[in-house]
């Protein structure tokens, strides 16, 4: 049986793994799913139609299933495997068509804020207060320094950082490192690139491209982005990143 404090409430109908601990002062709602080996700290709050995957740990005052208004049994969530969750973490309910969405292997620290209908990927790593707005995708590897904000329906690329106080108000290409408000593409996130397998030759050309696209300014080059296009013998990481680019790309703000 779950090992569940008598100080918390589980509503008749959660569906709740063997192995699961839950501290106390904990409200699970009637529609709640928790996978196996999780661990749910005190003053944990989860409701709506919300799915935790195995071995996530949600730590204290996490709420997940939130609805800033309407009914909350009627929202979805649906977190992935060995996600973390640190204190004060709020990830609110999408809908059905549109569930909020956590990948795997996540560390989401302090205060951090996930929008409903917002997907996240997997790897990532969000530092206090971060802010993803409702409908933000952020892609696989992604790391944020604390204070940032994504607006709504924004894309971040995968492998990419944003510095600290970044307010995110278009598309954030993958491989990027960006600071300041409006944000500008400072280089190529080699540091994680490295951790991640990335060779030498696959940074290399990266930052050479960056160096053509960005150049001084930390906008993007259209020319640039054109001839870089053409070139059929470039690296196959600054071909994804080329692609990435000609895709119609979310909205800058002002």
């Amino acid at each position: 049986m779950p090992d569940i404090s008598p100080h918390s409430i589980v509503e008749k109908g959660a569906k709740i793994a063997r192995d699961v601990r839950i501290g106390a002062y904990c409200y699970i709602g009637p529609k709640v799913q928790i996978g196996p080996e999780c661990v749910i700290e005190n003053n944990v709050t989860l409701v709506g139609n919300t799915t935790i995957g195995p071995k996530c740990h949600l730590h204290p005052m996490a709420v997940v299933g939130a609805v800033l208004d309407g009914d909350e049994s009627k929202g979805t969530c649906v977190i992935g495997e060995a996600n973390s969750l640190r204190e004060h973490v709020t990830v609110y309910a999408g809908t059905q068509r549109k569930p909020t969405t956590i990948g795997q292997d996540n560390l989401i620290m302090i205060a951090c804020q996930v929008g409903a209908g917002a997907t996240i990927g997997n790897h990532g790593i969000f530092a206090n207060c971060t802010h993803i707005a409702d409908g933000a995708i952020i892609e696989d590897y992604v790391r944020t320094s604390a204070f940032g904000f994504i607006d709504k329906g924004m894309t971040v690329g995968a492998y990419s950082f944003t510095a600290g106080y970044v307010h995110v108000d278009h598309d954030v290409p993958p491989y990027a490192m960006v600071q300041g408000s409006p944000y500008r593409v400072r280089g190529v996130n080699s540091h994680n690139l490295k951790q991640c397998g990335f060779g030498e030759e696959d940074i290399r050309a990266l930052k050479r491209a960056f160096r053509e696209l960005y150049n001084s300014t930390g906008q993007l080059d259209d020319e640039a982005l054109a001839r870089l296009g053409k070139d059929r013998k470039a690296n196959p990481c600054v071909k994804g990143l080329i692609k990435t680019l000609k895709k119609p790309a979310g909205r800058k703000n002002g």
